[in-house]
């Protein structure tokens, strides 16, 4: 072995592709990559092949067949799908088809891919946002997002008011198929059916505290707008030592440049002594926040006596102005008496312990 080895480079875990194909979904549709990732997570948790026993949800977000078929007519040529959205076609009634079994298939296949059910997801995110926002009025936070995905724009802005108007209404006999379908959202472990307001909470749990992308044009622009009135406002003060003439970056202890004021005026009343007239304000005398002593019984103190008689006399100097240290508190002197009254007492002899020890030796 060398004296001087090179140590091995550690390498690094490898990324999951699942979560770089929702990565890349969130990138190219505009959705939120987290919310994207905790939808995955709930549906499928993260496996692309999973189906639904008791739906045709397949995929890592559970796609039914037709909305699966209804987004890649929608976004299929946005995303290199234009044969297989041509493909699709819908009769009177809206529902949609596919005339070739074999292409029909296919077609249903892309759910297992990660990278188009994530770019599918993204783009159904959007779109239900944009529904949700017209119809509520307002921006859908994540969870009632998550409700679109699982009932639809529809369903999820129809559970959204019954909360609102009667939140204890059985949300199964509104939701009928979607019930049958997701019985552990819709009734609890013991099968009692749950209200609209427990539903709701069950929707919106999982995507708590679940960051959104940027919203629409409208959003954007009301965020725009909100910024704009807080710009309007005054500016706030700040302190002085933040101040743009005072002295730039950290100042060191012992520094001579700069302002010699206080950082902030709050911090300096909090450190001084009570003035004379009751009052906690800063002075502006340094010799006024060192605590001096007060005068007793209305004589001045020796060190600030009257300067006019100093002033007679051309030769007896001129006294000085200067705080004197604290007098001794009350309380420390009646704690020292007491501390003395205690030392003066006698002392009691230490117990003897002896005449309680058991004799052992049988004697």
């Amino acid at each position: 072995m060398f004296l001087f080895t090179t140590p091995q480079t550690r390498e690094t875990a490898p990324t999951n592709p699942i979560v770089n194909a929702i990565r890349e979904g969130a990138e190219r549709t505009g959705a939120g990559f987290d919310y994207l990732l905790k939808t995955a997570q709930r549906e499928s948790a993260l496996e692309p092949d999973a189906k639904a026993r008791t739906s045709s949800a397949t995929g890592l977000f559970q796609f039914i067949e037709q909305t699966w078929l209804s987004m890649v007519k929608q976004e299929g040529p946005k995303q290199g799908l234009a044969n297989y959205a041509n493909a699709i076609s819908a009769d009177e009634s809206g529902r949609l088809s596919v005339s070739d079994p074999a292409t029909r298939e296919k077609i249903l296949q892309l759910r297992n891919d990660p990278q188009v059910a994530a770019v599918m997801a993204g783009a159904l995110t959007q779109k239900n946002r944009d529904q949700l926002a017209a119809t509520l009025g307002r921006q859908p936070n994540a969870g009632e997002l998550y409700m679109a995905h699982v009932l639809g724009s529809r369903g999820a802005s129809d559970l959204i008011r019954a909360v609102g108007s009667d939140p204890t209404r059985v949300a199964a006999r509104d939701f009928p198929d979607a019930a049958a379908a997701n019985r552990g959202i819709f009734f609890d472990k013991s099968g009692r059916a749950r209200s609209a307001q427990e539903v709701y909470g069950v929707l919106a749990a999982s995507h708590a505290n679940t960051q959104l992308a940027a919203a629409t044009a409208t959003g954007e622009a009301k965020v725009a707008t909100a910024y704009a009135s807080q710009a309007s406002d005054p500016p706030v003060e700040i302190a002085a030592a933040l101040s743009p003439g005072r002295a730039k970056g950290l100042i060191g202890l012992f520094s001579t440049e700069g302002s010699r004021q206080p950082v902030s005026k709050a911090v300096a009343n909090l450190w001084t002594t009570p003035r004379s007239d009751a009052s906690r304000l800063a002075a502006l005398d340094p010799a006024d926040r060192f605590f001096p002593r007060q005068a007793q019984s209305g004589a001045a103190p020796a060190a600030t006596a009257p300067v006019e008689a100093a002033s007679a006399s051309a030769a007896a100097p001129v006294p000085v102005s200067a705080p004197l240290p604290p007098s001794r508190p009350v309380d420390l002197s009646q704690a020292a008496s007491v501390q003395a009254k205690q030392a003066a007492r006698p002392r009691r002899a230490p117990l003897n312990l002896s005449s309680f020890m058991i004799q052992r030796s049988g004697t």
